[in-house]
């Protein structure tokens, strides 16, 4: 476990909670690109960016799932636990699909991101031939 991602990912979770409870009426809003969904998409690709990097496993498919998993559970979680804990938010789908879409970005970009890392690590190991005795 990687103890600097695990601060940050606190960090964002902190911010991402503090968004949360906001009053509506103190967050901006357009009828063509709406500040609200911004703020869900941005908030979910970066927390889930950040959770993909806590975990030190040496299969990439283990790291995917275990963020995927309590990411995509806070995604929709979130959402539904909101207008009960804040009477001044109400229940949107259309947050959840912005959650959902900053997740499934994030994810992808952590695993790409990976990948990337992995082939030049591996490029940069010194490789040791046997050499026959004879």
């Amino acid at each position: 476990m990687r103890l600097f991602f695990v601060f940050l990912v606190l960090l964002q979770c902190a911010l991402l909670a503090g968004l949360g409870f906001l009053p509506t009426d103190l967050i901006p809003y357009h009828e063509i690109l709406p500040q609200d969904k911004i703020l869900h998409f941005s908030g979910f690709f970066i927390l889930t960016f950040l959770t993909f990097f806590i975990w030190d496993r040496p299969r990439r498919f283990y790291n995917v799932l275990l963020t995927a998993i309590p990411i995509g559970a806070l995604a929709f979680g979130s959402e539904i636990l909101q207008p009960i804990l804040s009477p001044t938010r109400a229940y949107d789908s259309h947050d959840i699909v912005a959650n959902a879409l900053g997740t499934t970005a994030g994810l992808t970009l952590a695993t790409i991101a990976d990948h990337i890392r992995e082939a030049r690590y591996s490029r940069q190991q010194v490789r040791y031939e046997a050499i026959e005795m004879v």
